[in-house]
Protein backbone atom coordinates (compact mmCIF):
# COMPACT_ATOMS: atom_id res chain seq x y z
CA UNK A 1 0.00 0.00 0.00
CA UNK A 2 2.65 2.03 1.34
CA UNK A 3 5.10 1.27 -2.12
CA UNK A 4 2.12 2.49 -4.53
CA UNK A 5 1.04 5.17 -2.92
CA UNK A 6 4.37 6.53 -3.40
CA UNK A 7 5.48 5.47 -6.56
CA UNK A 8 1.54 6.80 -7.71
CA UNK A 9 2.64 9.79 -5.99
CA UNK A 10 6.35 10.14 -7.53
CA UNK A 11 4.68 10.00 -10.89
CA UNK A 12 1.64 12.79 -10.57
CA UNK A 13 4.14 14.55 -8.39
CA UNK A 14 1.84 15.05 -6.07
CA UNK A 15 2.34 14.07 -2.65
CA UNK A 16 -1.27 14.53 -1.04
CA UNK A 17 -2.22 11.14 -1.67
CA UNK A 18 1.17 9.65 0.82
CA UNK A 19 0.00 12.11 3.42
CA UNK A 20 -3.80 10.76 4.02
CA UNK A 21 -2.44 7.36 3.82
CA UNK A 22 0.73 8.03 6.83
CA UNK A 23 -2.89 10.05 8.67
CA UNK A 24 -5.01 7.13 8.28
CA UNK A 25 -2.37 4.62 10.04
CA UNK A 26 -1.64 7.66 12.92
CA UNK A 27 -5.53 7.29 13.40
CA UNK A 28 -5.85 3.33 13.27
CA UNK A 29 -2.38 2.93 15.52
CA UNK A 30 -4.09 5.35 17.77
CA UNK A 31 -7.49 3.37 17.88
CA UNK A 32 -5.59 0.29 18.37
CA UNK A 33 -3.26 2.00 21.32
CA UNK A 34 -6.33 3.14 23.57
CA UNK A 35 -8.53 -0.10 25.03
CA UNK A 36 -11.77 1.90 25.78
CA UNK A 37 -11.78 3.66 22.39
CA UNK A 38 -10.95 0.62 20.44
CA UNK A 39 -13.81 -1.18 22.34
CA UNK A 40 -16.46 1.57 22.19
CA UNK A 41 -15.54 1.50 17.67
CA UNK A 42 -15.51 -2.58 17.45
CA UNK A 43 -18.62 -4.03 18.98
CA UNK A 44 -21.69 -4.27 18.05
CA UNK A 45 -23.92 -0.99 19.74
CA UNK A 46 -27.47 -3.22 18.46
CA UNK A 47 -28.91 -0.44 17.06
CA UNK A 48 -29.78 -0.56 13.37
CA UNK A 49 -29.75 3.14 12.01
CA UNK A 50 -31.49 2.46 8.81
CA UNK A 51 -30.29 2.19 5.37
CA UNK A 52 -27.85 4.40 4.00
CA UNK A 53 -29.27 5.73 0.42
CA UNK A 54 -27.39 4.78 -2.63
CA UNK A 55 -26.19 8.30 -3.52
CA UNK A 56 -24.73 8.65 -0.20
CA UNK A 57 -23.00 5.72 -0.90
CA UNK A 58 -21.68 6.75 -4.14
CA UNK A 59 -20.47 9.75 -3.07
CA UNK A 60 -18.37 8.09 -0.45
CA UNK A 61 -16.70 5.68 -2.21
CA UNK A 62 -16.14 8.59 -5.79
CA UNK A 63 -18.52 6.33 -8.18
Amino acid sequence: MLVGALGAAAELDNTAAVAQLITEWRHTAEVHADPELYAALTTDSGEDYGSVPLSELRNRTGH
